[in-house]
């Protein structure tokens, strides 16, 4: 039976590390070794329990467990080449598993194929099961052993010790935004103002790395993006960073100023489900306030990893996917794996740039392609394949290259064009694809990104980003604003000295995960307070306050005095000096907001104990300090020192 299990556990082994874009002949016999030790260990185990139908229990138990654990290893390997990591739990949730079944379904049908093959093994055979001679002490070993050699394993054990042993931010005050190149204007200001400039088209572009655009390597594969090359203005070093491998890091990082990168333990839809990063400013925000109708359209569905919430959360009036615009399809069996084609979708989209640029309103028409997708593409039967090679990624390239062509050219005809940006830009890196065993070793890969119709034409050889596009796309795109971006820095402002970052120091990554989960986000796990959740009531006005209103939208009140303000309750639990305060104000005029405390209860509330805001005309968002105020006081809020109405969004004291 040993050898049985072992012959079975060794098949997704030997596939994981033939699809792995670092394998080894070491690291080949360490997982062999692994798998071995581990079926030694397990059947060892199971032979000691002596009750037949504990032993088949807990035997079909821990096979199921080792089943489990390497047909997921075997998937990560095949999807994205490498052992679990970040993007791997991104995805790992029921809703992307069941969005993305039409794509994977073989490979769901032969992984459950091969679980019910191991789990019978050992059913039929599991009383010819022998104990050996070996202690417990000795299994213990073996276990220990058998995980020490797994190469995945081991190589993720050690960069999770390394990072948790690398100090994390644990409050504002210790972050060095100027060494760790953060910005922390991005906190401040949660309304951006701006006026609109000019229309935008962008194309995200899946796995679509530089590479493909290589005439030496891959001969006339994008004649399109070629001559597009010599048309626009171009960053040709684009670096990808932690936070942005897959379509929604490199969504979120290219609009938002920030990698998706988060403390919270949730995993896969979760994470976007949970209000991360709500708070952000994104490019769709900013292109919001500045009047612009905005529509995304991705031929894949809109729930797979949480992206229509994203979307919608961020400033685009319309998100459509799959299933809505598989109804404007004059064939709606035509689909691939993932969804609608690239042909279908630059259709669609034809349509949709006609609508918003006769709607007299400045517009963005955000598109995302998928027939690139890894591992195998599916290019759209419109399209030539590539002469050259016949590979089928290849071919998805050479498509998608075609069709993104044919539909610069027709919206070209339309009299908006001239006002009009198209930005071209990978998502992110190719992940692994049939096409890998076709790229030279060690080459430096680079992400794709070219603009067209500014103006100019440029290459930008310094170092970048996808966290520097929105504010140097809102630099190109002629738009005022007063927005600010985490990580990203305009790149039409800054030289080339400044642009070169250490994006993967480990410190700042830390920061950049704190930041996001506890500013950035409305994540409630660490709330201790919040007027939204909390009795509005417990609340102590001043007299000088009247009219007071409790609502969805917050709270107002009228100030009939020059000093109107209230108390917020005294609050039992809430350790002050872990603790900060957030508040959202908006008003008509420039005020100078204050917040008084007491360092101890016998104190009055005077000038010494005070924390001051100067607010602008707007909504603002305001964040306190609260170290060293006295537990169980009332914080007194002053929101101004003039008559008039106030209006307070938010109150939230936040745990660090």
């Amino acid at each position: 039976m040993q050898r049985s299990l072992l012959a079975l556990l060794s098949i997704p082994i030997a596939l994981a590390h033939y699809y792995s874009v670092n394998t080894s002949l070491t690291g080949i016999v360490f997982a062999f070794a692994s798998v071995t030790l581990l079926v030694v260990a397990a059947t060892q185990l199971i032979a000691r329990i002596e009750k037949p139908y504990l032993r088949t229990t807990i035997g079909l138990a821990i096979v199921y467990l080792l089943t489990v654990y390497f047909s997921a290893q075997f998937i990560s390997y095949y999807l994205q080449g490498s052992y679990f990591n970040q993007q791997f739990f991104f995805h790992l949730s029921l809703t992307s598993i069941v969005e993305s079944q039409a794509a994977y379904y073989p490979l769901i049908a032969l992984t459950i194929a091969w679980t019910l093959a191991v789990l019978a093994c050992f059913y039929f055979y599991r009383h010819t099961l022998t104990s050996a001679k070996i202690s417990k002490a000795s299994l213990f070993a073996l276990v220990l052993i058998a995980l020490a050699l797994d190469p995945g394993l081991r190589s993720a054990t050690i960069s999770n010790i390394s990072s948790a042993v690398t100090s994390r931010s644990q409050a504002l005050a210790s972050i060095e935004w100027d060494t760790l190149a953060l910005n922390p204007e991005a906190l401040a200001v949660t309304q951006p103002d701006a006026v609109a400039g000019k229309n935008l088209v962008m194309i995200f572009m899946e796995g679509f790395e530089s590479i493909y655009t290589d005439q030496t390597l891959f001969p006339g594969l994008t004649p399109t993006l070629h001559e597009l090359n010599t048309q626009g203005w171009r960053l040709s070093n684009l670096q990808q960073v932690p936070g942005s491998e897959w379509t929604m890091g490199g969504i979120v990082s290219s609009l938002c100023g920030t990698p998706l990168l988060y403390e919270s333990g949730l995993s896969g839809n979760e994470v976007m489900f949970s209000q991360l990063l709500d708070k952000a400013t994104c490019l769709p925000d900013v292109l919001a306030s500045a009047g612009y109708a905005q529509v995304f359209m991705g031929g894949a569905s809109l729930a797979f990893a949480g992206k229509g919430d994203f979307l919608r959360t961020h400033g685009y009036d319309l998100a459509l996917g799959r299933r809505h615009l598989r109804e404007e399809l004059d064939d709606q069996e035509y689909l691939g794996g993932w969804g609608l084609y690239d042909d279908s979708l630059f259709s669609l989209a034809l349509d949709q740039y006609h609508e918003l640029a006769a709607s007299g309103q400045p517009f963005n028409l955000t598109l995302l392609t998928v027939d690139t997708h890894h591992p195998i593409g599916e290019p759209s039967s419109s399209c030539s394949p590539y002469s050259e090679i016949d590979n089928s990624i290849l071919h998805a390239v050479h498509c998608t290259d075609f069709l993104v062509g044919k539909f610069i050219e027709q919206i070209k005809q339309h009299p908006s064009f001239e006002d009009t940006l198209v930005v071209l830009v990978s998502d992110h890196l190719a992940m692994r694809n049939n096409a890998f065993p076709l790229f030279p070793r060690g080459y430096e890969r680079k992400l794709y990104f070219n603009v067209l119709n500014t103006g100019a034409t440029r290459e930008l050889r310094r170092f970048s980003t996808p966290m520097d596009l929105p504010p140097t796309l809102l630099s190109l795109l002629d738009i005022e604003h007063n927005a600010s971006f985490l990580a990203g820095i305009n790149l039409l402002e800054t030289t080339a000295e400044e642009a070169q970052r250490d994006v993967r120091n480990e410190s700042r990554l830390n920061a950049i995960r704190y930041l996001n989960s506890n500013h950035l986000s409305s994540v409630k796990q660490n709330t201790v307070y919040s007027l939204s959740q909390d009795s509005a009531y417990a609340l102590e006005f001043s007299p000088g306050v009247s009219d007071v209103e409790f609502s969805e939208r917050g709270l107002t009140f009228e100030a009939i005095t020059n000093d109107p303000y209230f108390m917020l309750p005294a609050m039992q639990a809430i350790d002050y000096d872990k603790s900060l305060l957030y508040i959202t104000v908006e008003n008509d005029q420039a005020l100078e907001f204050k917040i008084y405390y007491k360092h101890n209860a016998e104190e009055d509330y005077s000038e010494q104990n005070v924390s001051t805001r100067v607010v602008n005309a707007g909504k603002n968002q305001l964040i306190f300090n609260l170290s060293g105020i006295a537990n169980n006081s009332r914080i007194r809020i002053d929101p101004g020192h003039v008559t008039g109405r106030y209006s307070i969004r938010e109150i939230e004291i936040k745990s660090e």
